[in-house]
């Protein structure tokens, strides 16, 4: 519509004719106006190329973007951007309505009810805005606002954040209290890890962990103190450096700021809160993230599906979170809740809190209901030494090394923590056997777990020095320590403590290794080397073998003089 579209720039140049107290009421009326009328009258095309000559001549003008005339600039960009939201809400209401009574009358739409049509409006005014990005950034940064908030409807969620990365937060031109920086940094968080980005969500995460504290009401009481003891020195000299900034911000950034509307600083908490659980969670942190899930589950102003899904992936991650102690507290926790029995994880969660070893068929029911980061693959690894390419069981299948997966590797540490509850000890043979390893990498396993602290135990590899030394196979033994089952001393890094048994100078299993307990104990008392205690402890084990070898040929042969006598 050329005609008017000439008779709306002709009407923009009448109203800069006027004086200031008037242009702005008129701007208003104008701009209003024209976004109301429907898309029969005014095309997509024809309001993009009005509201064009509105920025033109109304907002970014000599005029009024500069000296005394920059207050009518701002405020007419502040009624495009008002009129326009406001102008699409009614329409979507309406919509609404029309739907429930069946009305498909859409004769009245507003080109602006498009959501294709405001996305390039706003577009195209932070496009002609970026000259003047200074003299307008609190309506730059309510236009992105707006902006991303359509991305977000359209699951656009980087292109979202990148919009809102732009929102100037530092500025030394205007105030922008933490309240509002807060929203900016968990919203861009969520967008983030809703795009599957969490190594940026976690850097904004941080930042507003800088400030949340500095919020009141957006998180409880211990997690303030924390927060608070953490940032503490950080918020003192970000404050110090900014208080000339803030004495010198302008009155009309302070209330255009003051008319943004804010989330609540709780929802804001628990958005931040459910963040960090989930950056946890996509890190493979799964002991923090079990933590957080599981106390968001509580959480009474949360919808109760979502404290149920909350839960839930509260119990997956204990159980893919590494084995030992801290696991056991978390599962502990999660048993007592009455809520886990409704879960389809809890079978498993209760063999794991029971330590009962986990077969192949349960985990592959498990893994049917993980995210694609809980089951991702790891780094190839290969197990050490020289044969660890070329290593086979019996009928010829190859073994592996290392686990292969995140689940994977979570369930074999599982079953090495279940075989020190059902074994006082086990050869790295077998225990490879039980979680489908080869002997060089259940040892490898088992030994960072006791490095860890969350196996107690040591391993016995003179055994296998000796016969690889012969020619034939040796694969070592693994020894369990368990305070609770056998009262024996806690363990070290290095394993080198004597147990009770050691101490006392035997428990009577048989002569032989009786007699190399007593000898032995006099020995250690007398000298206190403790190489001394470990030889000979490992005569004992010989001694023992030796025992019940004989034992076994003693019965052997009472069978063959039965049968001999009978024949």
């Amino acid at each position: 519509m050329p005609s008017a579209l000439d008779s709306f720039t002709s009407q923009l140049q009448h109203v800069a004719t006027q004086p200031n107290n008037a242009r702005l009421a008129a701007y208003d009326s104008l701009i209003s106006d024209l976004l109301q009328q429907s898309s029969s009258k005014l095309n997509r095309m024809d309001l993009l190329k009005a509201s064009s000559a509105f920025l033109r001549h109304a907002v970014f003008s000599d005029q009024n973007s500069t000296g005394g005339g920059l207050v009518i600039g701002r405020q007419a960009l502040t009624a495009l951007e008002y009129h326009a939201s406001r102008i699409a809400e009614e329409h979507e209401l309406q919509r609404r309505d029309k739907d429930r009574m069946q009305d498909d009358d859409d004769d009245s739409t507003p080109a602006i009810a498009d959501r294709d049509t405001r996305r390039q409006l706003l577009e195209d005014a932070l496009e002609q805005l970026q000259p003047k990005a200074i003299s307008f950034e609190e309506q730059a940064s309510s236009l992105r606002m707006q902006l991303a908030s359509l991305l977000e409807s359209e699951e656009d969620w980087n292109e979202a954040a990148r919009v809102l990365l732009a929102i100037p937060l530092d500025s030394g031109h205007r105030n922008v209290s933490d309240h509002f920086k807060l929203s900016i940094y968990v919203r861009i968080a969520r967008l983030l890890l809703e795009g599957d980005d969490p190594v940026a969500a976690d850097m904004y995460l941080k930042r507003a962990s800088m400030i949340i504290h500095n919020v009141p009401g957006a998180l409880p009481s211990q997690y303030q103190q924390q927060q608070q003891q953490q940032e503490q020195e950080q918020a003192a000299a970000s404050s110090a450096a900014g208080s000339d900034d803030v004495a010198e911000a302008s009155s009309a950034s302070v209330a255009s700021s003051s008319k943004q509307k804010l989330e609540d600083p709780k929802v804001l908490g628990l958005q931040y809160r459910l963040s960090q659980a989930r950056v946890y969670d996509s890190q493979r942190r799964f002991s923090e993230a079990a933590i957080r899930y599981h106390e968001l589950s509580y959480v009474a102003e949360i919808d109760e599906d979502d404290r149920a899904m909350m839960l839930s992936a509260a119990v997956t991650a204990s159980i893919l979170s590494p084995a030992g102690p801290q696991r056991a507290r978390t599962l502990a926790t999660l048993m007592r809740d009455e809520r886990t029995p409704s879960l389809p994880q809890y079978t498993i969660l209760s063999k794991v809190f029971l330590d009962r070893v986990i077969r192949p068929d349960e985990i592959a029911s498990f893994e049917k209901l993980l995210s694609p980061h809980q089951i991702a693959r790891l780094a190839p690894s290969s197990a050490p030494g020289p044969a660890s390419s070329s290593s086979a069981t019996a009928d010829g299948k190859a073994m592996r090394h290392a686990p292969s997966t995140v689940l994977d590797r979570a369930m074999i540490e599982h079953n090495v923590l279940s075989a020190s509850r059902l074994y006082d000890n086990i050869t790295l043979a077998g225990l490879g056997a039980l979680v489908d390893l080869s002997p060089e990498g259940a040892e490898d396993i088992a030994r960072k777990m006791i490095m860890q602290g969350r196996l107690k135990g040591w391993i016995d590899q003179v055994g296998s020095l000796s016969t690889t030394q012969t020619g034939s196979q040796g694969s070592g033994v693994l020894f369990f320590i368990d305070q609770d089952r056998r009262g024996e001393g806690e363990t070290t890094a290095g394993g080198l403590e004597a147990t009770k048994m050691e101490n006392s100078g035997g428990d009577g299993s048989g002569g032989g290794a009786g007699g190399v307990g007593e000898e032995g104990a006099g020995a250690g008392a007398s000298s206190g080397d403790i190489d001394t205690k470990w030889t000979r402890r490992w005569d004992q084990q010989i001694a023992q073998v030796t025992g019940a070898l004989e034992d076994v040929c003693q019965r052997i042969n009472r069978v063959s003089a039965t049968t001999s006598i009978a024949a």
